[in-house]
């Protein structure tokens, strides 16, 4: 059996700014009352600072006010308390997790729990990745619905759009055209650069004679058979209609057509224009890998997804997971990467995890552990009186008030009440909300007895 993979959780993260060897005082940003931190509850630093060493667990001997509390080395169950020996510090900013749980995967080699040292612990991080210990992240590919549609081709690395803002899009983005209006299969162009937004070519004349749109910028730099407007009305074009390119002679001279593969446009001659031509335009990393025209020859539809650093929020089946991402904001259901999928298909992840291992390994999944791995959660104001629950997140509930003996994480209560509108979660006692899978040794990938299944990578540090 592999090692049970666990959802970090904590009371609560504080930012440690200044310390005080007088009293043995640790202030820190946020309000504890608000974050329900109280006496007794066990923290740990991130990093070394004013005397309190990284990683070791320190509790909380009292609260001196909302910003302010006093550290010990032992329990309040042991007296007299041992007060840590702090030095004066100033303008720090430094993680406190408060009463974190199970931020660790233990087999350990030596020490029991965490924060103790050996090559075998590390964390799973659930919701806050400021949670101390070493933590499991992923990468992950939210895939977002682009707008207007998009013309690209196998033999150019430029990406024209029609009704779209590429200049907003991420760079690095994976673009993916949607052949035929299907949202379903979506093909990869490829990886934007930072190449994006509107391209303009200065126009300087038109002539009825080949229905040519002269130019004193370099129309070699506009993409034939795609979407292009003006920005003033001359030689019979109208300013903000979409036109399409339709051959380009020279660097000074284009015609355009008005529906995909139509009829050059009948100019008007104009011997001094003031415009410009403009095409919207993303360019790739590379040639598209795929065509993209429409059915109609109007463009396809897209969809977009950035590869960005991701934390697991909960697992929602054996290979889907609730996953937040750390740069677009974005939490959704994504599913495991298949082995060979480098590119991250759009509501992909690969899992990433970090421990002390000189090399990477690989295991081939995450399986249920037990059949109910994630626990339906019942809100505060849901609970029914003489049922009993554990406390599955603090939130700002007063669960002392519902019948429980105190606020913390993992409190075993009968409900008294159907309780509140806090942001607090419960559980129903009859259930292990805290284990939730295990890591399978897999053979390497792809390779004889290789799993060509999803993997979870563990990346050395």
């Amino acid at each position: 059996m592999g090692r049970p993979l666990k959802i970090a959780k904590a009371q609560a993260v504080l930012t440690v700014t200044a310390t005080t060897a007088a009293g043995s005082i640790v202030t820190v940003s946020q309000n504890l009352t608000t974050v329900g931190v109280a006496a007794g509850m066990k923290f740990s630093v991130a990093s070394t600072v004013g005397g309190l060493t990284a990683n070791v667990t320190y509790y909380i001997s009292s609260v001196i006010d909302v910003n302010n509390f006093v550290a010990a080395t032992t329990q309040r169950s042991v007296q007299p308390q041992v007060l840590a020996t702090l030095t004066d510090t100033t303008s720090q900013s430094v993680s406190a997790t408060v009463n974190v749980v199970d931020a660790y995967f233990n087999n350990p080699l030596g020490g029991t729990g965490f924060p103790a040292t050996n090559a075998n612990t590390y964390g799973v991080v659930g919701g806050n990745t400021a949670i101390i210990g070493k933590q499991v992240l992923c990468n992950v590919a939210f895939g977002v619905q682009g707008v207007g549609t998009l013309f690209a081709s196998t033999s150019s690395n430029i990406v024209v759009g029609l009704g779209t803002d590429f200049a907003n899009l991420a760079t690095g983005s994976h673009l993916y055209a949607q052949w035929g209006g299907n949202v379903q299969v979506a093909q990869l162009l490829g990886t934007t650069t930072g190449t994006k937004g509107n391209l303009k070519v200065v126009v300087a004349n038109t002539t009825v004679t080949g229905n040519i749109i002269g130019t004193s910028g370099n129309a070699q730099t506009l993409t034939a058979s795609t979407p292009v407007v003006f920005d003033s009305t001359f030689g019979g074009l109208t300013a903000g209609t979409t036109y399409f390119v339709k051959a380009i002679a020279n660097a000074a001279a284009f015609t355009v057509a008005a529906t995909p593969g139509g009829a050059e446009v009948q100019l008007t001659a104009n011997a001094s224009v003031t415009g410009n031509a403009i095409q919207n335009r993303v360019i790739l990393g590379a040639v598209s890998a795929n065509n993209a025209s429409g059915v109609n020859g109007y463009g396809d539809g897209f969809a977009q997804a950035l590869p960005e650093a991701g934390y697991i929020v909960r697992q929602k089946g054996k290979t889907k997971y609730l996953v937040t991402g750390t740069v677009t904001g974005i939490t959704n259901a994504v599913y495991t990467a298949n082995v060979a999928n480098t590119a991250l298909t759009p509501n992909t992840m690969a899992i990433i995890a970090t421990n002390a291992a000189s090399g990477t390994q690989y295991v081939s999944s995450v399986n249920d552990y037990q059949s109910r791995t994630f626990p339906a959660t019942v809100a505060d104001g849901s609970l029914s009186i003489g049922t009993v629950y554990v406390i599955y997140q603090s939130g700002n509930t007063n669960w002392t008030a519902y019948g429980a003996a105190s606020n913390i994480t993992g409190v075993t209560f009968a409900a008294t009440s159907a309780g509140g509108s806090g942001t607090g979660l419960a559980v129903l006692a009859n259930v292990n909300p805290d284990v939730i899978g295990t890591f399978n040794t897999a053979y390497v990938a792809n390779a004889a007895n290789g799993q060509p299944n999803p993997i979870v990578t563990i990346n050395g540090v």
